[in-house]
């Protein structure tokens, strides 16, 4: 026996819809609600067609005056096709539909869809994994020592700052009302290192942590690295948020940066590495930023 459609599920159906055949919308439907009775492939075809059409899922009224689109029906239509683009930026969204960008922005936040980022991960080697966990583990045998362990850590790193530099927020979104965990594990980062190590022995013996050093860094592990997830995002954010004139005007620039740092927000650093270095061990080792 059929059972009418609520407009809650046709929309449901419009939003799982994508690229594939009126069957395998139907089957994947029906297994969504198994207690209702099953919905045909002709059913879906219906439904599609009347919101290609008409920009509604709503059945057009039998009589009187034609009904306007409402918002709701609009959210409706703007959601079906982030659903089908997830990597469709608003301003093609805007162009595309006529929408402006700003009602786009309140349609996906209303209904809770957020731009998610895809992160770049460095290959984990066979290995890895093993030594990210043995790293870890050490680092939490530290903290139960001494819970301010992180704060007596000294990190160093480098990075880049161009003249010419800007911070583009907006590549690789992908808009969801869940989070993908949109990863890209084929990128390989590595860049050769100026070797110390005579320097660090002397200076802090048995003290340091690096490659091949008295305590072994884990190779490919950004993410457990303060540097790499909050300080040069955050200083580039904020280095370019002014159109940069020279290299004297850089330099001030990421000066200025550093010293607005709070020692309350260093304290925050500190508690998210304590995090990361137990998600490593429940992890197995495996990168854990795109879980974060």
């Amino acid at each position: 026996m059929s059972k009418r459609l609520t407009r809650e599920e046709r929309i449901e159906i419009v939003l799982i819809s994508g690229e594939r055949s009126n069957r395998v919308i139907a089957a994947d439907f029906n297994a969504r609600h198994p207690t209702r009775p099953p919905i045909s492939h002709a059913t879906v075809s219906k439904l599609l067609a009347k919101f290609r059409e008409t920009g509604s899922v709503l059945d057009l009224p039998k009589c009187g005056r034609m009904k306007t689109v409402t918002n709701e029906e609009t959210s409706v239509a703007v959601l079906a096709s982030f659903s089908k683009s997830p990597q469709r930026s608003t301003r093609r969204m805007s162009l595309e539909s006529g929408i402006s960008r700003t009602s786009l922005r309140r349609i996906l936040a209303t209904h809770k869809w957020h731009p998610y980022k895809l992160q770049l991960l460095q290959h984990l080697n066979e290995d890895d994994p093993d030594r990210r966990t043995e790293f870890a583990e050490w680092a939490k045998q530290k903290l139960e020592q001494d819970p301010q362990f992180t704060q007596k850590i000294l990190f160093s790193d480098e990075a880049n700052f161009y003249v010419n530099g800007e911070v583009n927020k907006q590549n690789h979104r992908y808009w969801s009302d869940t989070n993908p965990h949109w990863i890209d594990p084929s990128k390989t980062v590595g860049t050769k290192k100026v070797r110390v190590r005579a320097f660090l022995d002397e200076q802090f013996p048995e003290k340091w942590i690096g490659r091949r050093g008295p305590v072994e860094w884990p190779p490919r592990s950004p993410d457990l690295t303060p540097l790499d997830f909050y300080l040069w995002g955050h200083l580039k954010a904020i280095v370019y948020g002014v159109k940069i004139r020279d290299v004297q005007h850089l330099k001030l620039r990421i000066l200025e940066a550093c010293a607005g740092i709070s020692p309350a927000v260093l304290l925050s650093v500190c508690e998210e590495w304590e995090k990361r270095v137990a998600l490593t061990i429940q992890h197995n080792g495996q990168h854990i930023e795109h879980i974060l």
